[in-house]
């Protein structure tokens, strides 16, 4: 889950990566994010698919304006800021080795009942 351990879209060459605002944001389920590199948009405008899901058109309009294009979960946003903050004030490295050694430990639980 992105937020809870490493991930280098840029460097490891990602063309999409999808999450939700459950995996390791703090937050509860109701937001989602998609993040494409440029070869993905590229493939994207050249497609002659029909677009249905995650049609990025829409997106992509309102993105320069800072907006985005349907009505979005406002309390979920400021959350989503506030986690953010905190995770910048821990350090994404410590966020990695606190998720990590969370997991470890509940894997260690289930194993134990």
């Amino acid at each position: 889950s992105i937020g809870g351990s490493q991930f280098k879209f840029d460097e490891w060459g990602v063309d999409c990566a999808v999450t939700g605002s459950q995996k390791a944001l703090s937050l509860p389920t109701g937001l989602g994010f998609v993040c494409v590199s440029d070869k993905a948009l590229k493939a994207y405008e050249t497609s002659k698919m029909k677009k249905v899901y995650y049609d990025f058109g829409d997106m992509l309009a309102t993105n320069p304006r800072g907006s985005v294009p349907y009505t979005p979960v406002l309390p979920l946003l400021h959350g989503l800021r506030e986690s953010i903050a905190l995770m910048r004030a821990e350090g994404m490295r410590n966020v990695n080795k606190r998720h990590a050694r969370l997991a470890a430990g509940t894997r260690e639980a289930a194993k134990a009942w």
